[in-house]
């Protein structure tokens, strides 16, 4: 019913001023449609001080025709939707008191302390919930000029055979010494994409790619980078439990709050019948 809700919630207002006015001087009445009323109190304010006399009357002339216009429109729906939207409000009222109280049980007595052991025994069971929608890696890089005194230095240390703490800790240093740009988060996911826009890094297949290239090299007109990629995952693999933690935290408590509110209306039929005040007439 999106027109008749339209409709209701554009008239309302106008309906409540028309309904309160039962006792006015009828000598005050400056236009009726049906039963509604439209005073001369209801046109104050509307015209500001100083307005000229041809144009007040016609602020005025507007306002009275529009107000009419939505009476008649207003009387119209009364008679053929007024009980539909009654009903409505009804269920919504419902509703919006179940949800409030609802809310009140769950911030009082929902357990919000959750176990990395559980978050871990969730994504045991589940891992197949969380397929990767990006290919990711952890990786870490120096982006330096091509001409530097320890460029093969800096080669050597990315080609590393066993690349460690100790080898990332060496790149930070020299980067701190030479003044030059870089990533050193090793212990973080990032999409491969975003790699790339930091890194001109260019394939048509990224498995392939990552799987043959752990030490990367490369040069552009006048910059250097000296990329090491750490681990990757490929697109529709398992997300790693590091990315997903939060989201698993998140469908344990929902699963709590249900359970909760289920054990809650359980307990309050039982209650209900108990003291005899469900009745069922079948």
């Amino acid at each position: 019913m999106p027109l008749v809700k339209f409709i209701f919630s554009l008239l309302l207002p106008l309906l409540l001023v028309a309904g309160c006015r039962q006792v006015e001087d009828e000598s005050s009445v400056v236009a009726q449609v049906y039963d509604y009323k439209l005073y001369q109190d209801d046109l104050a304010g509307l015209v500001e001080r100083g307005t000229a006399s041809e144009d007040s009357v016609a602020i005025v002339s507007n306002y009275i025709d529009q107000w009419v216009r939505q009476m008649v429109m207003l009387s119209k729906a009364e008679k053929n939707v007024l009980a539909d939207i009654s009903l409505q409000m009804r269920e919504y009222r419902n509703s919006l008191l179940t949800y409030a109280y609802e809310k009140q049980i769950v911030e009082q007595l929902l357990d919000t302390n959750v176990q990395e052991s559980e978050i871990e025994e969730y994504y045991n069971l589940h891992s197949e919930e969380f397929p990767l929608k990006n290919t990711i890696v952890k990786a870490v890089y120096v982006i330096a000029p091509k001409k530097l005194a320890v460029a093969g230095k800096l080669r050597l240390l990315v080609g590393r055979k066993e690349f460690d703490e100790d080898a990332i800790v060496e790149m930070e240093r020299l980067a701190s010494h030479y003044d030059l740009r870089g990533y050193y988060e090793s212990d973080v996911w990032i999409p491969f994409a975003n790699l790339q826009e930091a890194v001109p890094i260019t394939t048509y297949n990224e498995k392939l790619f990552l799987k043959q290239r752990r030490s990367v090299v490369i040069d552009d007109d006048s910059l250097r980078y000296y990329v090491r990629i750490l681990d990757y995952k490929i697109m529709d693999e398992t997300s790693p439990l590091e990315l997903q933690r939060e989201n698993i935290k998140s469908i344990i408590l929902n699963h709590r709050k249900v359970e909760l509110l289920t054990q809650l209306q359980a307990d309050l039929l039982a209650e209900a019948e108990k003291g005899g005040y469900v009745k069922r007439n079948r």
